[in-house]
């Protein structure tokens, strides 16, 4: 079964990968296209982090290695999505992330486990990221739609494993994994989508100006 769950990760790498190789030059912002590829990168590294065969002390080293790109995943897609908010010059919710996202690394790095990057990921992906989009139900943003499903799988992935983890943790862990490859593919599609509203505005027939964020 472990290979199995190093296969689920592996996955997920991969699929960070091939959107990344399709897509990256059409994703609305740069945050969103580090977000993908530390969620990949997180994931290749804990599939030889939980690999039994390797020095506990070199598997716990690899481990926290993969939470801390995980938490910077989060972080990148959470700040970036702030700028598609319709309270984005609110600052105290960018600093009120930073501040979140730096207390999540000590955290982590005092116990090494995994609650911290669950704890900021509902933070970041839920009060942070759904927030903002259904801040935007009145506009006419494509994107903003794959976006929220990406979410919603990406919760699910979370609450299954939550569940099912004490009694099928292998299945838990691996049906987590497909559903996070799943929902990677519905972001990448709704950046993209995002990246069309954007230059769709900037078309002479709109009054709008927005340009690709290059962060």
């Amino acid at each position: 079964m472990i290979w199995i769950t190093f296969s689920s990760n592996i996955l997920i790498f991969l699929t960070a990968l091939v959107l990344l190789r399709i897509h990256t030059n059409r994703i609305i912002s740069n945050q969103f296209v580090w977000f993908i590829a530390l969620t990949g990168i997180s994931s290749g590294v804990a599939a030889f982090g939980h690999l039994p065969l390797l020095d506990e002390q070199l598997a716990n080293s690899l481990l926290l290695a993969s939470r801390l790109f995980s938490l910077g995943s989060i972080y990148l897609f959470a700040n970036g999505s702030l700028d598609f908010a319709s309270f984005q010059n609110n600052k105290m919710i960018r600093v009120a992330n930073l501040v979140l996202f730096l207390g999540m690394i000590m955290f982590l790095v005092w116990n090494n486990q995994f609650l911290p990057v669950l704890i900021y990921g509902i933070i970041g992906f839920i009060a942070i990221g759904l927030s903002t989009y259904f801040s935007r139900m009145d506009d006419s943003v494509h994107g903003r739609n794959n976006i929220i499903r990406g979410i919603i799988i990406l919760s699910f992935s979370a609450l299954v494993f939550a569940l099912f983890k004490k009694d099928h943790y292998f299945s838990a862990v691996n049906i987590g994994h497909v559903l996070v490859s799943y929902s990677l593919i519905l972001f990448v599609k709704g950046f993209v989508e995002l990246n069309q509203d954007v230059e769709s505005s900037n078309s002479p027939s709109s009054s709008k100006t927005i340009q690709r964020i290059e962060d």
